[in-house]
């Protein structure tokens, strides 16, 4: 298994425009999408588990996921990572009187990657000639 790169060359705009460097980044080569069916039926594949049954279960545990989300906790699964939500205001504020329910919206649902995968050594990268 290997994940495919190549370089790009980009501007470093984090610094002044006279501080600015160029150079190269490397950019992951996307092969293709695997649908939650498709990885349900290799997950399958070898155990005395039915595809079927695993996606079913795949899709529950989802499901569950975002009623979590929906009410305001955070939900980890260890070894892969943390999936929580924030918040946005519709409007900005000085004064915590200015803001009610009503002008807070999601942003964005947010997840955090566990260390335990990050020093996992299966993520192996090859240049893509």
């Amino acid at each position: 298994m290997s994940i495919f790169y190549r370089l790009d060359e980009q501007t470093d705009n984090l610094n002044p425009e006279e501080k600015r460097k160029r150079g190269l980044y490397p950019r992951v080569i996307r092969q293709r999408t695997v649908g939650l069916r498709e990885l349900c039926e290799r997950a399958a594949k070898g155990t005395t588990f039915n595809a079927i049954e695993l996606e079913a279960g795949v899709q529950l545990a989802v499901k569950r996921l975002v009623e979590e989300l929906a009410d305001g906790n955070h939900v980890c699964i260890e070894g892969f990572g943390t999936f929580s939500v924030s918040a946005k205001s519709s409007r900005p504020a000085t004064e915590q009187h200015d803001i009610r329910a009503e002008s807070i919206s999601l942003k964005r649902i947010v997840f955090k990657t566990s260390k335990i995968l990050m020093k996992r050594s299966i993520f192996q990268f090859r240049r893509k000639s």
